[in-house]
């Protein structure tokens, strides 16, 4: 039986929100504040993630905060934070050059858009016509088909996610459209048409953008989509339909 990724995010939260309130009651545990143990359940619930996705690039960063958090209530050897840190950027690099198949945007994967219904995603939400569209997701996914009659700019933030974007129904702006990104454990992928010319200035940090080779050259007469932002710890990926 398969489990759908938000229920096993939620799930797996309310089971360890439960747990943190029993052990909070122990003296070890009473001078842990709110805010570390709400980090400390997504911290955890991520590793779950990860685990079951076979993401090991991601393991060291939330384990480094879990070290940091529980440090001195379990007792463990003191290890100063920004070492706690460094460390576990340098396990995450190290991960994801022994397991590249695994890591970056190779292993975010989405069901692709077709002709074919078949191929398309289980359920795809058409927005509004609007020429400058925002969508934020936050441990979830959603599929967003925009409709515009002159894209000028969009905004797209993901974080412990994941977010498909078609823009088979768009025409962009005379002067092209600016598109901001910002990715953060989770991953993008934008669906455009094949005639497009695509400017990329995302910055990339512990993650990894893939752009399709297949969009047309550069060129005065075709529509110009400028990508804007950063990814970190996820993955981007632009595929021509």
């Amino acid at each position: 039986m398969k489990i759908r990724f938000s229920n096993l995010i939620w799930g797996t939260f309310l089971l360890l929100a439960a747990g943190f309130l029993l052990f909070n009651q122990f003296d070890n545990f009473m001078n842990i504040s709110v805010g570390s143990i709400i980090v400390s359940i997504l911290a955890l619930a991520f590793i779950v993630q990860c685990i079951a996705h076979l993401r090991f690039a991601f393991l060291p960063i939330p384990i480094a905060v879990l070290y940091v958090i529980f440090q001195a209530p379990l007792e463990l050897p003191f290890v100063q934070t920004r070492i706690v840190v460094i460390a576990s950027i340098l396990a995450s690099i190290g991960l994801a050059i022994l397991f590249p198949k695994k890591n970056c945007c190779n292993h975010f994967k989405f069901k692709h858009y077709s002709g074919s219904k078949n191929h398309q995603p289980i359920s795809i939400e058409n927005s509004n016509n609007d020429n400058n569209p925002s969508v934020n997701v936050n441990f979830g996914h959603v599929s967003r088909r925009l409709q515009a009659d002159n894209l000028e700019t969009a905004e797209f933030n993901c974080n412990f996610g994941a977010l498909e974007i078609f823009f088979d129904q768009v025409n962009l702006s005379p002067n092209g459209a600016v598109v901001d990104l910002n990715c953060s454990f989770g991953a993008i992928q934008l669906l455009v048409p094949k005639n497009w010319h695509i400017i990329d200035r995302l910055n990339c940090s512990l993650g990894g953008v893939n752009i399709d080779k297949n969009f047309s050259a550069q060129s005065d007469n075709i529509p110009q989509l400028t990508l804007n932002g950063s990814v970190s710890m996820g993955g981007i990926e632009v595929k021509c339909i």
